[in-house]
């Protein structure tokens, strides 16, 4: 299993000769540089089958606060900390022609005193699925799970501010 840390130039999708991919047409140059000032994820929306379950999971096992109902639009959101809330929506087209789709995982940050209650939660409400240690993130640690849409949910111990960090 690699901890996502390739820093070869196939492992940052660029061409064997370390430039851009001729694919990318406009979007292969300037890539990390002077770019727009993102502060952080402000929502994700995945697709669910079950509304229902996807609530008992996010709300119930993982215990987000669920912040708003769209009755309309068969959707719900739930805050993922201070800065980021995650729409649980019925399939349908969104905004700008935003569409569903198949999900590898998205990662959440928990501190590090609270990981091991959260494996406890988890494998008491029958979500966990397995643990990984990371050494080359200051040894992290993530417990992952799977909800009811074969989402898998990881809650991370390290900060993936640090990345920021370490280029200063």
């Amino acid at each position: 299993m690699t901890d996502g840390n390739d820093q070869t130039a196939a492992g940052r999708g660029e061409g064997a000769s370390g430039g851009g991919d001729a694919r990318l047409g406009r979007y292969a140059t300037g890539r990390g540089e002077g770019g727009i000032p993102v502060t952080g994820v402000s929502e994700l929306v995945l697709e669910v089958v079950d509304l229902e379950a996807a609530e008992a999971f996010y709300a119930g096992v993982l215990g987000l606060p669920v912040v708003e109902r769209w009755p309309d639009r068969e959707a719900i959101w739930v805050m993922a900390g201070e800065r980021t809330r995650i729409g649980l929506w019925r399939p349908q087209v969104g905004l700008a022609g935003g569409r569903g789709g198949i999900h590898v995982h998205f990662a959440m940050h928990i501190a590090e005193a609270g990981y091991d209650a959260a494996v406890t939660r988890l494998k008491e409400r029958g979500a966990y699925k397995e643990e990984h240690a990371f050494a080359t993130y200051e040894a992290s640690r993530a417990v992952y799970a799977e909800d009811p849409d074969g989402n898998i949910v990881e809650l991370w111990t390290w900060d993936v501010a640090n990345h920021l960090r370490q280029r200063s």
